[in-house]
């Protein structure tokens, strides 16, 4: 079902793929569902996985194809040296779409501690670095890896456009100072959000929704929770 004519699909096609797919859960609007804990803390009535989706490989293939035939259309025949990755989901995308530009050589990013990334790739001075995530909620992961590419690379030249499979914020977040996210699909623009709230203010948890941290473990269950806010989840 997926070729290079995958890349006609339109936004929203790209969208109901993934919802058809399993890969997102949405709080039903009733009390007695559960609903998510993310890993800043903050609670939300949305969550998507967007791993779900690409790790099967001719989803990630034609992922990758469609969101290259974007940044070409950005990228005008500037040459691509590198196409970089964030650890660790950011990373098979970013091969693929190496491969599709074409970029001369691949690399990416690694975590040290809780947030912060390091880079270990030397890159000669002048030539262009493109980076990639499968997803992004506000940034905040690509202008770390623009970081710590600098700071192992202070020569190289970072492009001002960021390729993403999904975005959760606008194309041009404050976070990420200035450069523009590429995506194959964009909540802000298709109308779709998410709420968060801390987790001391949460009106799910005030009108007595349980709060689930575990998200991935209890997918499938969560996942009925859309039809049958009363299901269970394994505890």
């Amino acid at each position: 079902p997926f070729s290079k004519g995958s890349v006609m699909r339109t936004m929203q096609d790209w969208w109901a793929l993934l919802r058809d797919s399993g890969s997102v859960w949405q709080h039903p609007g009733d009390s007695r569902a559960p609903h998510v804990v993310l890993r800043s803390g903050n609670h939300s009535d949305g969550f998507i996985d967007t791993l779900r989706f690409l790790c099967i490989v001719k989803n990630l293939n034609a992922a990758a194809y469609a969101l290259s035939t974007r940044l070409v259309q950005v990228l005008k025949g500037k040459k691509v040296d590198w196409v970089s990755g964030s650890p660790m989901a950011g990373i098979p995308i970013s091969v693929a779409v190496a491969q599709t530009l074409p970029a001369v050589q691949h690399g990416f990013t690694e975590k040290k501690g809780d947030k912060d990334l390091i880079c270990r790739f030397d890159v000669p001075a002048g030539e262009t670095v493109l980076l990639i995530e499968e997803m992004t909620t506000t940034g905040g992961t690509p202008q770390r890896a623009v970081d710590a590419i600098l700071a192992k690379n202070p020569k190289a030249e970072i492009l001002p456009w960021v390729g993403a499979f999904l975005i959760r914020c606008d194309r041009r977040p404050r976070e990420l100072q200035g450069r523009e996210l590429i995506p194959v699909i964009s909540l802000p623009e298709l109308g779709v959000r998410f709420n968060e709230w801390n987790a001391a203010s949460c009106p799910l948890c005030i009108a007595g929704s349980k709060a689930v941290g575990n998200t991935k473990q209890v997918w499938s269950d969560l996942l009925r929770t859309m039809r049958d806010p009363t299901h269970a989840l394994p505890e």
